[in-house]
């Protein structure tokens, strides 16, 4: 059997395949609960009564995968991808960074696992570029069927910032952390905290980042929080698709993007997006499309799991 792993920094998903279409055994794990990879794995494996059946891995993690050693940029987490092959997985591993084992998935999307956001748009034989926002900012890209893994959430926000909001969050950020933001920074779990703590000026209710975002108990910082982010990701977007040249499809994943992007802001999503003085006609071409699914990790690395 094959061990099927998407290891965020903050939550670990899991399941096994036998090399079919399907996988089973499906769970998560908190990733701060435990002191390495290998604990994780071994965690899940004893908990199905599958440590002697799996002899296999495809595992996404939420780092740079450049050698042997790999360590993860917003999680405690180090481990060496021959030591673990040697100790769980003698058969095969496939360790790759967590955005572009979720690109893997794209192909196989089901019409009922995405939404276009705005008009649908007829995509052309193009980059795609996959973004999801969690507790870091990933960025996988497609180009003729290769999938590069990128740290593009780690490129600085522009200081000169014409939304007045968004202009004091960068400046009280840049006085705090003694450099600029990146679009991490704030197109992320923490970045929502911060957003919406800086516009109460320390003087708002505690509310963790999924509260912001729910807004169950509606309060002005937290409609502000997301209007400002949403008009972020949709400006990021419209960077990085100009960037990557995305005429195949600009593609959102996870929570945040779902919670943040909803049927009602798709076409000023869209607006935001298209805002250029000399680009406009080629980003209205771009199509721009919201991933539905929660387990897309998992289904690319089902994808993976053939080769192996």
């Amino acid at each position: 059997m094959i061990l099927l792993a998407d290891i965020g920094a903050t939550n670990a998903r899991f399941s096994v395949t036998n090399g079919g279409p399907l996988y089973e055994h499906s769970d998560n794990l908190q990733v701060s609960e435990y002191n390495s990879l290998q604990e994780l794995c071994i965690k899940y494996l004893e908990k199905y009564q599958l440590k002697d059946k799996v002899n296999k891995a495809v595992i996404g993690v939420a780092a740079p995968v450049i050698n042997d050693e790999v360590s993860f940029v917003n999680a405690s987490i180090s481990f060496s991808t021959q030591e673990l092959k040697e100790e769980l997985f003698k058969k095969g591993l496939i360790v790759i960074n967590d955005l572009a084992l979720q690109a893997h998935a794209l192909q196989s999307l089901e019409e009922n696992e995405f939404s276009h956001i705005g008009v649908k748009k007829d995509q052309l034989n193009g980059p795609k570029i996959l973004i999801s926002p969690g507790t870091g900012l990933g960025l996988a890209g497609i180009v003729n069927q290769d999938i590069i893994a990128t740290e593009a959430g780690h490129l600085n926000i522009p200081q000169k910032e014409k939304e007045s909001d968004l202009k004091k969050i960068i400046d009280f950020f840049m006085v705090s952390n003694n450099r600029a933001p990146t679009y991490e920074d704030f197109l992320s779990g923490k970045g929502i905290k911060f957003f919406y703590e800086t516009l109460s000026e320390g003087k708002g209710e505690y509310l963790s980042s999924k509260e912001i975002l729910e807004n169950k108990d509606p309060c002005k910082n937290c409609i502000n929080t997301r209007v400002l982010l949403v008009h972020l990701l949709a400006s990021y977007l419209r960077y990085v698709a100009l960037v990557w040249g995305s005429t195949g499809g600009v593609y959102l994943s996870g929570s945040i993007a779902n919670s943040l992007i909803t049927k009602e802001t798709f076409q000023s999503f869209r607006e935001i997006f298209e805002e250029s003085e000399t680009m406009q006609n080629l980003l209205k071409s771009i199509p721009l499309i919201l991933v539905t699914i929660e387990d897309i990790g998992l289904r690319g690395a089902l994808e993976i799991s053939k080769k192996l």
